[in-house]
């Protein structure tokens, strides 16, 4: 049996849809409403900073030091006191070599003319021999020390420099006003040709107080003549190493009087206390050593038109015959009373 199929009732089926929509509408309407939407934010990538790497500084090139100077030490004798500072000076240069002109087997001209052909730098002499012979011969600059009266031979020239032969004469003075506060009056006799020495001299003894008498002569003969004019009205004589004017007899004979009378007498060697000398003021071997260096440091560098004529020096060794000194202390206390 066929079965028929019924259709829905028009308006039941509009009721239902308008019941739907209806709950439909009541449901939206009690439903939140949607939060806002979140903000979008956009982040923009930083640049990129480039990383610049310098190249490195040029590094210059390394300096290389230069070369010690090679010196040539030439003597006019095989003295003690010459050799002491040829001594002194093997310490402080690494190539040295060193001629004695006292050899017989090596002539002067024969020993600079290996001295010209070697690549030494500078010639040192020692003592006035030593000076003369190395200024005339040597093709090197010069440096020439213990020598008192180079002006006499010309030794300072365009290659050629010294080193002073004595102490310095404020130096000299000081030590003998200590040594012997009451002196006043000092007499000097000195060769020709030492204006500038003289010259400080009389300020040094002018700044202690000190009267000083000086007269030049140009022998040994007239050297003890003034002295014998002065020796009444001084209390100190002051001898320098002038061999032209002051002789080993002549010396001897300052220096007997000199005590006889009670007058100090001051030297430049330590050895001259033996004969009665009270006080003596000398140089330092290792002192004229390390001047000279100076010198060939400068010369070595280029400046040798900066380097004075004569260098002074720096150290002085102070030596004083006690027994001397005290007769005369006595003798001039006796005098005052």
């Amino acid at each position: 049996m066929a079965q028929t199929a019924s259709k829905p009732d028009p308006a039941i089926r509009q009721v239902t849809i308008a019941a739907l929509l209806c709950a439909l509408l009541s449901a939206c309407a009690s439903a939140p409403p949607p939060p806002d939407p979140e903000p979008v934010v956009i982040v923009e990538p930083e640049p990129e900073i480039p990383i610049v790497v310098a190249d490195p500084e040029p590094q210059p090139e390394p300096v290389a030091a230069p070369e010690p100077p090679k010196v040539t030490i030439v003597l006019s004798s095989r003295s003690a006191a010459y050799e002491d500072v040829a001594e002194e000076l093997g310490n402080l240069f690494e190539t040295v070599s060193i001629y004695d002109l006292t050899d017989r087997s090596q002539p002067p001209e024969r020993a600079f003319r290996l001295i010209n052909d070697s690549d030494t730098d500078a010639v040192v002499a020692i003592g006035l021999r030593a000076a003369r012979s190395s200024v005339a011969l040597a093709a090197v600059p010069v440096v020439f020390s213990q020598v008192f009266n180079h002006q006499d031979h010309a030794l300072v020239g365009e290659r050629s420099r010294g080193v002073a032969a004595i102490a310095p004469v404020d130096v000299q003075l000081a030590a003998w006003k200590e040594a012997q506060p009451t002196l006043v009056n000092v007499g000097l006799v000195i060769g020709p040709g030492h204006d500038e020495l003289i010259a400080g001299a009389e300020i040094a003894a002018l700044e202690r107080g000190i009267s000083l008498s000086v007269h030049i002569a140009n022998s040994d003969q007239e050297a003890l003549y003034y002295f014998k004019r002065m020796v009444r009205d001084i209390d100190g004589f002051w001898l320098l190493p002038d061999n032209r004017v002051l002789s080993a007899r002549v010396l001897r004979e300052i220096v007997d009087q000199s005590n006889r009378r009670g007058v100090t007498v001051l030297v430049p060697n330590p050895s001259m206390l033996q004969m009665g000398a009270a006080i003596s003021v000398s140089t330092v071997a290792s002192d004229i050593a390390a001047r000279i260096s100076e010198v060939i440091a400068m010369i070595h560098s280029g400046e040798l038109g900066i380097v004075p004529a004569i260098t002074p020096l720096s150290e002085t060794l102070i030596e004083t015959n006690e027994a001397v000194l005290g007769q005369h202390a006595t003798a001039s206390t006796e005098a005052q009373q």
